[in-house]
């Protein structure tokens, strides 16, 4: 079934460019081809990244691009491309490693497009934490990122990175939206969370924790880049989102009974998760409980809702990866 809009129907052939093989750019290239012809960088194909290439084979085109060196290969890619949709990021690294994929890589992709391809449109896909710590329900601020306060390397990269795509766009005007999702799920995510709640899911154990989260699935986000290409708004900041919290133990729940579990739900001390969070997520938890404006993500794209379905299928997809040892992106 096709996910988009009527409208999307009536669009000539668009030609797409995700940067960064990863769930969700898998997610983006799979929906995005039902409307253009879309083609997906990579550095690696090792571990997970081999099986997305593999799901999207024939579908896309993959080009093994290293942006901060093959620099004349991503600007013909860009110049060749009507939307470049930036999902290049990581959760941890050095300090080196964080600001290349979060400062470097977008500011080098939204001078290319203001020097060589002004009318291409660049999407650059952000966090939702990119503000910092700054209160318990958070909308779009005024002006760009006046007031943040990033509390750690990550915030502080990431929002580095929306500094200098913002600064770019505002001396050259080209398509730009900067998109700032909250927590991804969708039936192909490998990310450490997803494959720790999967292990306690298969255990038939869920936790019945007093926390809750703001979530978007990778199907929603992508009908937003879709509505994105064919708006082609100039400096657009958004947060991608939908509009009521999520327990986390929905996501075991719904793993497990994809995984056939007979389900035993036990009391769990919000302090006691706090504690066994990978140190890589660990900094998220003071998130827990924030709320993020659905608004703009609302006007957008419709029928915004928790997609358990897409738990149910990534429980699958993730017991796939175990049959293969394959233990997470």
């Amino acid at each position: 079934m096709n996910v988009f809009k009527p409208w999307l129907s009536a669009l000539s052939v668009a030609k797409f460019l995700v940067l960064g093989l990863g769930f969700i750019a898998t997610h983006v290239a799979e929906g995005l081809s039902k409307i253009g012809q879309v083609t997906v960088t990579y550095r690696s194909l090792s571990g997970v990244k081999g099986v997305y290439a593999d799901l999207l084979r024939g579908m896309v085109e993959l080009v093994r691009v290293n942006p901060t060196v093959d620099r004349d290969l991503l600007a013909s890619l860009v110049k060749n491309s009507d939307t470049v949709i930036n999902l290049i990021g990581v959760l941890s690294g050095s300090e080196t490693t964080l600001r290349e994929a979060h400062v470097t890589v977008p500011e080098l992709l939204a001078s290319l497009i203001a020097k060589q391809s002004p009318s291409t449109m660049l999407i650059h896909v952000s966090a939702s934490n990119v503000m910092g710590p700054v209160g318990s329900f958070i909308t779009e601020e005024p002006r760009h990122c006046e007031g943040a306060r990033p509390s750690n390397l990550y915030e502080e990269t990431k929002c580095l990175g929306e500094r200098v795509v913002y600064s770019t766009w505002l001396s050259s005007g080209f398509p730009m939206a900067i998109v700032r999702p909250t927590l991804v799920y969708g039936r192909y995510a490998a990310h450490s969370q997803f494959m720790q709640m999967f292990n306690v899911a298969r255990l038939g154990v869920v936790p019945m924790l007093k926390v809750r989260v703001m979530t978007i699935s990778a199907v929603k986000l992508t009908e937003l880049f879709a509505r994105l290409h064919a708006d082609r708004p100039r400096g657009l900041y958004m947060y991608a989102t939908e509009c009521e919290p999520v327990p986390i133990s929905r996501f075991i729940e719904d793993m497990a009974k994809a995984l056939g579990r007979r389900i035993v739900k036990v009391p769990v001390p919000n302090q006691l998760l706090k504690l066994a969070l990978p140190s890589d997520i660990k900094p998220l938890y003071r998130y827990v409980g924030v709320t993020y404006d659905c608004g703009r993500m609302r006007s957008m794209v419709s029928g915004l809702r928790f997609m358990d379905e897409e738990v149910y299928e990534n429980a699958l997809f993730i017991k796939r990866l175990r049959e293969m040892h394959i233990h997470g992106d």
